[in-house]
């Protein structure tokens, strides 16, 4: 049996019941798996997700502590994960920051529209990887109220939302027919 056990995918899964500290997720990451899990092991799948932004640190339960009056460090076992959702609303807020005139908010923004991109593509089993940056240039260079347009059909497209898949679909499909006419 493989060491990892997915558990990435199967903190997801957990998640989606609701938000949970660190300690709730490797009590039910053992529970599930019905087998010891190394707590370097959940970190390091808490990790990925948090470096992947599919969760993110929501709040820190203090109840770790159990009665010690005097804290003195953080324990990572109160730390309350969520599952990122991706809205379209948030969504287009990052294309405006990649317009912004500060260079790492611009590039911070476009790796996360890129992560989100790249997530849509892997649903669908496609691998054109230059795809993004084309079409990232492309939408730039469109008239004003064409590129809020599409930046607005790619907001709900890299969302979360239902029918968001159909509609990435239908925009890879415009660009593509943009490249080749």
């Amino acid at each position: 049996m493989p060491r990892k056990y997915n558990l990435d995918q199967l903190i997801l899964k957990i998640l989606e019941n609701g938000d949970l500290s660190r300690r709730e997720i490797a009590e039910n990451i053992r529970k599930t798996l019905k087998r010891p899990v190394s707590d370097k092991s959940i970190n390091e799948a808490l990790m990925k997700l948090l470096r992947d932004d599919n969760i993110q640190v929501i709040d820190y339960d203090i109840r770790v502590y159990d009665g010690v009056e005097r804290i003195q460090s953080i324990k990572a076992d109160g730390i309350v994960f969520t599952l990122v959702k991706r809205d379209p609303f948030e969504i287009s807020m990052l294309f405006k920051k990649m317009e912004s005139d500060d260079a790492r908010e611009a590039e911070r923004a476009f790796k996360k529209l890129k992560r989100f991109f790249m997530a849509k593509m892997a649903l669908l089993g496609m691998r054109d990887y230059t795809l993004f940056s084309r079409m990232m240039h492309e939408i730039f260079l469109m008239d004003p109220q064409s590129r809020d347009k599409i930046i607005q059909k790619l907001s709900w497209a890299l969302s979360d939302e239902k029918d968001s898949l159909e509609e990435f679909r239908e925009i890879i499909r415009y660009f593509r027919m943009r490249r080749v006419g």
